[in-house]
């Protein structure tokens, strides 16, 4: 990255990492504390993979900022974690124990944090958990169907993520319809990582993925849902030992595995071999699958938000992915030829709102922070 601009106010570093770049952002302490803005004073991404790439980014920023904190977004909080948590030597090493849980990006995030526990600076790092969004969920959509004593031994439940994203597309919503007391939401974080959620007044009563991220559509590389039988079936013929199959689930998998090779979505939804076309709408059929259910469990409908890279980049998509469902009150607007972000897809009397947003990860992390930090003096944490 280029050298950044010097700036004296003190700051907070967030980063938020991917299973290969890191998305970071810089926000004035002062301005958090006074207003409750996160708007960021600069912002990018690295593409570089995580080592070195927070190597790289962390002299950087602390050779032209007064960092006060540095706040890092792990995905997977495990059952023991759903608050921000500052990082010790003790705690960090129970957060190396939840890699496995979301292997394509705990494993990320903790060896960020390594880097920085490594480089030993003296300023606080505190883990965020995208899980936290989630940690409420109503107890019928937090359990499986397996037995007690397994559930209660290994605390077995289903913990949703992408919870920062689902959290910023609510706010839009909220936004755009600030008298509304009552609704139903739909929310759709589209990129590599794919997940749906369903909102009543502000809060989620369900989420599509569950123990661990794999659960609920069609990603990239990850399966989504899968009968759990054929699992067993392919490890006795394949000899899959419990890693062979993290690895074809995690990492083989997905839309890439199906077409496979393609990556991109875009190029996948553009494509006319069968193949291409079978992998798209396997992830169409999942997302359409999805909404209908929670349009039952909702009982009924008054908006959907999609965000993530596939959404915000490609707005044809999106209308595929909406299209044809005239019967849940999606009623679509005629294309635009220019399509920036906040987009609204829907026509004007469409029973159903249809957004298109950048979900703002930071200002969520940030938000989060917040309820347990005070930034006034130095990053400490508010009395119980």
């Amino acid at each position: 990255m280029s050298s950044l601009p010097r700036y004296d106010k003190p700051v907070l570093l967030v980063l938020n990492p991917g299973s290969s770049s890191i998305k970071w952002s810089v926000h004035n302490v002062a301005k958090l504390e006074r207003t409750g803005s996160t708007a960021p004073i600069e912002a990018g991404q690295s593409t570089m993979h995580i080592d070195p790439g927070a190597v790289d980014l962390l002299p950087n920023v602390l050779a032209n900022h007064d960092v006060r904190g540095v706040i890092i977004r792990v995905v997977h909080g495990g059952p023991q974690y759903r608050e921000p948590l500052q990082i010790n030597d003790g705690n960090f090493r129970q957060l190396q124990n939840l890699i496995p849980l979301a292997p394509l990006h705990n494993k990320a995030a903790i060896e960020l944090i390594e880097q920085l526990r490594n480089a030993r600076i003296s300023i606080p790092v505190i883990a965020v958990f995208d899980s936290e969004y989630f940690s409420d969920l109503p107890v019928v959509s937090q359990i499986y169907g397996l037995p007690a004593a397994l559930m209660e031994k290994y605390r077995l439940r289903r913990y949703g993520f992408h919870g920062f994203a689902h959290k910023s597309m609510v706010r839009h919503w909220e936004a755009v319809n600030p008298n509304t007391e009552h609704y139903t939401l739909v929310t759709a974080q589209l990129g590599s990582g794919c997940s749906m959620a369903a909102i009543r007044d502000g809060k989620p009563v369900d989420t599509t993925m569950g123990f661990t991220p794999n659960e609920g559509l069609l990603m990239r590389t990850r399966s989504g849902d899968i009968d759990p039988g054929l699992l067993t079936w392919l490890q006795r013929q394949e000899g899959w030992t419990p890693e062979d199959t993290d690895r074809v689930l995690n990492g083989e998998s997905g839309w890439r595995g199906l077409s496979a090779g393609i990556d991109n979505m875009a190029d996948l939804f553009a494509s006319e071999q069968p193949q291409h076309r079978l992998a798209f709408d396997l992830f169409r059929y999942r997302f359409q699958k999805t909404l209908g259910a929670y349009f039952a469990i909702l009982g009924g409908l008054d908006g959907i938000v999609l965000s993530g890279g596939i959404a915000e980049n490609n707005v044809d998509i999106c209308r595929r992915l909406l299209s044809g469902l005239s019967h849940l009150g999606i009623t679509l607007e005629e294309p635009l030829t220019r399509s920036p972000l906040p987009l609204f897809l829907s026509q004007p009397a469409s029973p159903v709102q249809c957004w298109v947003v950048a979900a703002d990860e930071a200002d969520s992390m940030l938000r989060s922070l917040r309820q347990y930090f005070s930034f006034a003096d130095g990053l400490q944490p508010l009395a119980d």
